[in-house]
């Protein structure tokens, strides 16, 4: 068999084959450009024609016939309105453009998104549903909140709370807790203007001590600022749980009656525990608790000797030359120069 990288004719053919290869990656550039200029110019020219008449209606309602949104303008109109409606100033603006939006059909359009549109138009139309509290797209919106991709399934969990509150409480709190892959912070702020609804939920996830997702629980009540009882907290602050049940309930604990019970973890093993400890007695502490946080200043551990002195120089009834005499008496050379950086900054604020 003929050797066809020696043929004489191998060499021209390749030389062809790149030429054609780097005309076509042109020509495939050049339509991208075009496709993306046109798509722009077709966007400026809904704005033109919508943004005024959404704008006016976060003044008043929209008396005059308003334009069809054609097939390619559903994605422009979705983009505006979320935009607008997010920043509507007042619950009559929210429902002039809760009007105009099923006026032109925003919720049939926005359902079909959701089941099969691609990745952006399904989050555009989640976002679109919940703002119109659509009761239809539930069942939709609640197989939305399994899916593995995060920003879908929490932008879905956003919407049916908009939607309905309580039935979120109820049907979806266990899975809130199990998707570690939703930030706290994240979820606090979407139940914030619905934490009434959660609240009853969350606090019998906290009374379990063996629930699987308490931590997460106790973070979400820490968060919203929920009232967890004195009795709960008692229960999680127990020296045998573990060691994040532990943290998480040295966040919550507000409460100076739980002072004895918080004290003995400033000797915790656990250096997160001896931190978190000292953290709180600097904000609910008493008189006797400063002879309890001096020692923490010449801990092992950094991050606890941080701790301990900035509760020293914010315990409010120390005053700073107080402060400052109990730094000079220091022997440990670590421990004064601990309180001298928390002195620094306090003195910056």
């Amino acid at each position: 068999m003929p050797d066809l990288l020696s043929h004489p004719l191998f060499g021209a053919w390749l030389g062809i084959g790149a030429i054609a290869l780097s005309l076509l990656l042109i020509l495939l550039l050049a339509y991208l450009r075009f496709s993306l200029r046109r798509r722009t110019q077709a966007e400026r020219a809904f704005l033109a024609s919508w943004r005024p008449l959404l704008l006016s209606s976060l003044q008043s309602s929209v008396a005059t016939v308003l334009p069809m949104v054609a097939r390619h303008e559903r994605i422009y109109f979705l983009k505006l309105w979320n935009q607008l409606i997010r920043s509507a100033g007042s619950n009559e603006a929210a429902e002039n453009l809760i009007a105009i939006a099923y006026s032109v059909g925003a919720d049939r359009y926005s359902r079909r998104f959701l089941t099969r549109g691609k990745r952006v138009e399904c989050l555009l139309a989640t976002l679109t549903l919940g703002h119109l509290r659509d009761h239809a797209s539930w069942d939709a919106l609640v197989l939305q909140t399994m899916a593995a991709d995060n920003a879908t399934s929490i932008h879905a969990f956003q919407a049916l709370v908009q939607i309905d509150a309580t039935a979120a409480a109820q049907q979806l709190t266990p899975l809130m807790l199990a998707r570690n892959d939703w930030a706290i912070a994240h979820i606090a702020g979407i139940l914030q203007p619905a934490h009434a609804a959660f609240m009853l939920p969350l606090l019998e996830a906290a009374d379990e001590i063996r629930a699987a997702h308490l931590v997460r629980a106790l973070r979400l009540i820490e968060a919203l600022q929920l009232p967890l009882s004195h009795a709960a907290i008692l229960k999680l602050l127990d020296k045998d749980n573990e060691t994040d049940i532990i943290i998480a309930a040295l966040r919550i604990a507000s409460d100076a009656s739980l002072l004895p019970y918080i004290r003995p973890h400033l000797q915790h093993p656990d250096w997160r525990v001896r931190g978190q400890a000292a953290k709180v007695i600097g904000r609910i502490g008493e008189h006797p608790d400063v002879n309890r946080l001096i020692p923490l200043l010449a801990d092992a551990e950094w991050w606890v000797r941080y701790r301990a002195a900035q509760s020293l120089v914010g315990i409010p009834f120390l005053s700073m030359t107080e402060i400052e005499l109990l730094r000079n008496n220091l022997s440990d050379r670590f421990a004064r120069d601990m309180l001298s950086q928390a002195i620094a900054e306090r003195q910056t604020l």
